[in-house]
């Protein structure tokens, strides 16, 4: 492996780790932690990835963060992964709210989805 690789290494696994989470709030993953594999989830994990990457870069080299150490720069990646999507996570829910689903019930949804993700495996319950 070449010695320029590692940080791309480094800074590939946030904006995997950020996808999930991403899936997480946009409810594709359910509260049992499952997720259902489907070209808009695909899409979506491709596009928090992509947002991630290029987003994260464009905001390190604008802001002349290359300087910043590997893992500062994989937070960066991080934040651009679970942030730029979670406008999708929002939009998701509003629609959801929008066709009847209740608050409560969609508020339920998420921390349960975390909860699952987090290995308590109780859900919402």
């Amino acid at each position: 492996m070449q010695e320029n690789t590692i940080p791309w290494i480094i800074k590939i696994i946030p904006a995997i780790v950020g996808a999930i989470l991403a899936l997480v709030l946009s409810g594709d993953i359910d509260k049992d932690g499952k997720i259902q594999i489907s070209m808009g989830v695909i899409g979506k994990f491709v596009a928090s990835v992509t947002v991630s990457l290029y987003g994260g870069s464009a905001f390190i080299e604008h802001f002349d963060l290359l300087k910043a150490s590997t893992m500062y720069q994989g937070f960066v990646m991080l934040m651009f992964a679970v942030f730029g999507l979670l406008a999708i996570g929002i939009l998701y829910q509003s629609i959801a709210l929008l066709k009847g689903k209740p608050l409560p019930e969609v508020i339920s949804e998420i921390k349960s989805a975390f909860l699952s993700i987090w290995g308590n495996g109780k859900g919402g319950e």
